[in-house]
């Protein structure tokens, strides 16, 4: 194959990854965008149920609403990773942020799990993280259910969340909160009416509100990882672009000096050819 021939397979090849990271980024993109336009409502679902929370401990005898918030013991910490590559050093960067003290990881995403692996981090559960801001409620569901079962064979006294945080357009910052056990103190009734109507013990609607609130902070978190991760991919897409635009460039200059060059060839051929002819003719002489 002629060099002008490798060149030009070489720009078709790259155009055609052109388009592969075009529609990758795009889609990165979209997501990114789903889960920001859904986290107005995760948020103020969040706000919903905290305050819930506080006017239902009002509704306790002060002696029940004692909590116990002890810290000391082996901690549990929830990453949300990333599922799928193409996403730079998102998950590296969380799993930096694991504090050494913690005694087992419950770990979200397929990316993620392969690294902590490698790492050798004790990794204590592992799941599937959500391709679709629609598939955070489920995933927040599976892990509020292996917390709870950890937490009530005794596996750990304390669980925090480690997620990202998007801080711009493709900036994203590692964040971390304790979700269980629960401060009660954080949540004081707002009330300034009579008390609410309710249809259970108070006891028992604030153990159901407490699920509920940690069931929301981790679907927060989850939905701000999501964000969080496309944004990472977005901006290494974005990256990529730019290199494939830049290596086309050097190419397509390579190809028009290659194709000047075969020109001028294909001319010198032709001038030479005629020359030959010319010089063959001037040797025969004139016809008799």
């Amino acid at each position: 194959m002629s060099a002008l021939a490798d060149t030009e397979a070489r720009i078709a090849s790259i155009g055609k990854l052109k388009a592969v990271i075009g529609a990758m980024r795009g889609i990165a993109a979209t997501h990114s965008q789903q889960a920001r336009d859904s986290l107005a409502g995760y948020r103020a679902y969040a706000e919903v149920i905290a305050g819930g929370l506080g006017e239902a401990l009002a509704l306790l005898d002060p002696e029940a609403r004692a909590d116990e918030t002890g810290t000391d013991g082996p901690l549990a910490v929830v990453v949300y990773g990333a599922e799928h590559g193409f996403a730079g050093a998102f998950s590296e960067r969380l799993l930096d942020q694991v504090p050494k003290t913690a005694t087992a990881i419950y770990l979200l995403g397929s990316r993620a799990t392969a690294l902590a692996e490698r790492r050798g981090l004790p990794v204590a559960w592992t799941s599937e993280m959500a391709s679709q801001a629609s598939g955070v409620g489920e995933v927040a569901r599976r892990v509020a259910d292996a917390l709870y079962a950890g937490f009530t064979r005794g596996d750990f006294r304390r669980a925090d969340v480690l997620f990202a945080r998007p801080s711009g357009a493709t900036q994203v910052e590692a964040c971390r909160r304790t979700v269980l056990p629960i401060d009660l103190a954080r949540f004081s009734s707002r009330r300034a009416g009579p008390p609410p109507v309710t249809n259970l013990p108070p006891a028992r609607l604030v153990e159901r509100l407490i699920g509920e609130h940690v069931f929301a902070e981790l679907a927060l978190g989850a939905l701000e990882s999501f964000a969080s991760e496309n944004a990472a991919r977005l901006a290494t897409m974005e990256s990529a672009r730019l290199n494939i635009e830049q290596k086309l460039d050097e190419l397509s200059g390579q190809e028009r000096l290659l194709r000047q060059e075969q020109i001028t060839a294909e001319v010198q051929d032709v001038v030479s050819g005629a020359l030959a002819a010319e010089a063959a003719w001037a040797r025969r002489g004139p016809a008799p």
